[in-house]
C-alpha cells in the first residue's frame, strides 16, 4: 500500500518512534509497545509528511488520535492505487469543508469523507467553468441546447453555464475534475473499530518459485499464513512448481517484528522463515515477544537465521520494560542502594546521566525501544563473533 503519511509519536523524551501509515495492525501495536503507553493515554502526535495529500496539511488539527489517523490513511492508500472517483469524491468534499471555513477538520469526518464517493456526481474532464457547461450543455443537464445545431452549439456561453450550475450545487474544481455532492455524506467512523488487533497469523508471507523471470511484483506472488498446516504447505508448493522451499523467493509482508518486514529473502531462506513462525508463535503464547524484539533490536539483527537462533536463547537475557534512559538505570540502582524513599533525596547530588551510563558499561546492557536488555552471564549482548551494527541507542 502506498504512504500516505509519515508521523512522530513519543510518550515523553526517551519513548518515541517514527512510522509511516497505513501501518498493518502488528505495526500499529508495536508502536503501542514500543511507546508503553497507560491503558487509555494517547500518544504525542506529529504528522511530518502528508505525500500526496499536502492540501489535508491545513486541516487536521494537532495531535490526531493516531489510530483513527491510520484508518483514514488505510482507506487513502486503497483508494489512491485504485479509485480515481474516490479520489476525487475526498478532494471536493474536503474543498467544500474549506469553504465552509470549517478547519480544522476532524479526522473523523475525513474518514467519512473516505468513504463517501458514492455521494458526490465527479466530471473528470472538467477543470474550469468553461469546460464543465460544454459538459453540461453536451449531455443533457441544459434542455435549450438539445435541439440547437453544431453552430449554433458553439455560440453558448458554456463559462457561465458552468459558473451558474457549480454555485447551485455547490461544487468545487478538483485535481481529478468537478465535484459535487448529491446526497449527504456517509457517517462510517461511527461504527468503526478503530483498535488494532492481534491478526490470526504470525508471518503474512509471499512467495515465488525462484529462478525468477523478472520484477517481482505483489500479485504475482502466492501469500500464506504461517505458521500454516503441513498439507496447506505441500500444496502452495506444488501451485509454485518448486521441488522445495529452498527454491523459493519469501518477502515478509507483515509479522510481530517490523524490522523484518518488507524485505526480500532470495537465497534460500524461505525454511528459516517458516521455523521462526513457529519460534514467533511461541514466544508470544509465553509473552516473551518484547524480550525478544528487546534483543533484536540490541544486536541490530535483520538476518533471518539468526533471528530464528535467536528466539530459541531468549532466557538468557534480562529484559525491563521500564527502563528507557541512562537515568531511569541510576535510579534503579539508587533504589537498591538507599531504599525507594531516600532515592529521590539521593539523586539530586548525583548526575543521573553519566552514573547510569557508567552502570550501563559495567553490565554491557543496551537500552533498545522496548526497554532494557542485558545478558544473565554478564557478557555483552553484542558478542565478538557477530557482525557489529547500529543499535537504537548505544550507551
Amino acid at each position: 500500500m502506498s504512504k500516505i503519511f509519515s508521523v512522530y509519536a513519543s510518550n515523553g523524551l526517551h519513548n518515541y518512534v517514527e512510522l509511516d501509515l497505513p501501518a498493518s495492525d502488528y505495526e500499529m501495536l508495536d508502536l503501542m509497545e514500543r511507546l508503553r503507553l497507560e491503558p487509555g493515554k494517547p500518544p504525542y502526535l506529529e504528522i511530518l509528511e502528508y505525500h500526496a495529500f499536502e492540501f489535508l496539511e491545513k486541516c487536521i488539527a494537532e495531535l490526531p488520535d493516531v489510530r483513527q489517523l491510520n484508518a483514514l490513511a488505510g482507506k487513502l492508500s486503497e483508494i489512491n492505487e485504485t479509485d480515481v472517483r474516490g479520489m476525487a469524491a475526498f478532494e471536493g468534499l474536503v474543498g467544500m469543508e474549506i469553504r465552509k471555513k470549517a478547519l480544522p477538520i476532524s479526522v473523523s469526518r475525513l474518514i467519512d469523507f473516505a468513504h463517501s464517493a458514492d455521494c458526490c456526481h465527479v466530471v473528470e474532464d472538467a477543470a474550469t467553468d468553461c469546460e464543465l457547461g460544454r459538459f453540461l450543455a453536451g449531455n443533457g443537464f441544459v434542455s435549450e441546447a438539445e435541439k440547437l445545431s453544431d453552430a449554433a452549439f458553439e455560440l453558448l456561453d458554456f463559462g457561465k453555464i458552468g459558473k451558474e450550475h457549480r454555485e447551485a450545487k455547490g461544487g468545487v474544481y478538483t485535481s481529478f475534475g468537478y465535484v459535487e455532492p448529491h446526497e449527504d455524506v456517509r457517517h462510517a467512523s461511527e461504527t468503526m473499530d478503530f483498535q488494532p488487533r492481534k491478526p490470526a497469523y504470525t508471518i503474512l508471507l509471499n512467495v515465488a518459485a525462484i529462478p525468477l523471470t523478472g520484477p517481482v511484483r505483489q500479485e504475482d506472488m502466492l501469500q500464506l499464513r504461517l505458521p500454516a498446516p503441513e498439507g496447506q504447505m505441500r500444496e502452495a508448493l506444488e501451485k509454485l512448481g518448486a521441488e522445495s522451499w529452498r527454491n523459493v523467493a519469501a518477502s515478509i509482508w507483515d509479522c510481530p517484528i517490523p524490522r523484518l518486514n518488507h524485505t526480500m529473502y532470495l537465497d534460500g531462506e524461505a525454511p528459516q522463515i517458516l521455523e521462526l513462525s513457529k519460534r514467533l508463535q511461541e514466544l508470544d503464547a509465553r509473552g516473551e515477544l518484547p524480550r525478544y524484539k528487546a534483543i533484536l533490536a540490541a544486536m541490530d539483527c535483520g538476518d533471518i537465521g539468526q533471528a530464528a537462533a535467536i528466539a530459541t536463547a531468549v532466557d538468557e537475557y534480562i529484559f525491563d520494560p521500564a527502563v528507557s534512559s541512562p537515568e531511569d538505570v541510576a535510579m534503579g540502582e539508587l533504589c537498591v542502594m538507599t531504599g525507594q524513599e531516600c532515592a529521590a533525596d539521593f539523586a539530586q547530588y548525583v548526575n543521573l546521566t553519566a552514573f547510569g551510563r557508567s552502570l550501563l558499561e559495567r553490565d554491557h546492557g543496551v537500552i533498545t525501544g522496548y526497554g532494557l536488555i542485558e545478558r544473565r552471564d554478564g557478557q555483552p549482548v553484542l558478542q565478538e563473533d557477530q557482525a557489529p551494527g547500529l543499535r537504537e541507542m548505544e550507551m
